[in-house]
């Protein structure tokens, strides 16, 4: 558990450097700050609660090839990103596909897994981090024949929807690719191949 805290730690860490590096610093005294804050928060301003999910709790959507638990959803993280466990079987295995608006940061706790990235190919072992920007064209594979774990950040959050959607297919409608095609591109979720 301690070691999940500090992987999640450290995804969010990641995931607010980019704005923290690039976005323009105003040098303030003290007193000006302090004004700031007591300009923005009033009465009316709603209290934002932490949020603690220990381990066996998230909603849980088993698959033929794995098992993703969601850690964080959006209405937990404002919006922010999805946060998910992912539990994949050695014969896991996700196109080529994109998203349009959404970047994924994954983090590798077991396993071995593959992670095609445009033209490059990687092999991510437990350690490794893996950030994907939108418009990524991204395919991933568990190898060595062996289950591997990972922790997914999806920004902005949504990816949850997704998946309680997905959940109540047919097998009718996952053969359907004209529907399949609809519900991805509804989620962001570009099919390549």
């Amino acid at each position: 558990m301690a070691f999940l805290c500090r992987m999640l730690i450290i995804l969010i860490l990641l995931f607010l450097s980019a704005e923290i590096y690039t976005a323009p610093v105003k040098l303030t005294t003290f007193e000006e700050q302090k004004e700031t804050a007591n300009l923005q928060v009033t009465k009316n301003t709603p209290a934002i609660s932490h949020t603690v999910i220990k381990n066996g709790q998230g909603a849980v959507y088993e698959w033929q090839s794995d098992t993703i638990t969601v850690r964080l959803t959006g209405a937990q993280t404002q919006g922010l990103f999805t946060l998910t466990e992912d539990v994949m079987k050695p014969t896991f295995k996700l196109g080529l596909h994109l998203h349009r608006k959404h970047a994924e940061t994954f983090h590798i706790i077991e396993g071995d897994v593959e992670f095609r990235l445009g033209t490059e190919t990687h092999v991510a072992q437990a350690g490794t981090t893996i950030h994907v920007p939108s418009n990524t064209p991204h395919a991933v594979q568990v190898i060595n024949g062996k289950q591997a774990r990972m922790i997914m950040l999806y920004s902005p959050a949504g990816f949850e929807n997704f998946l309680k959607e997905m959940k109540t297919f047919t097998d009718e409608q996952f053969a359907d690719e004209i529907f399949m095609k609809a519900f991805n591109d509804k989620y962001d979720n570009i099919q390549l191949e």
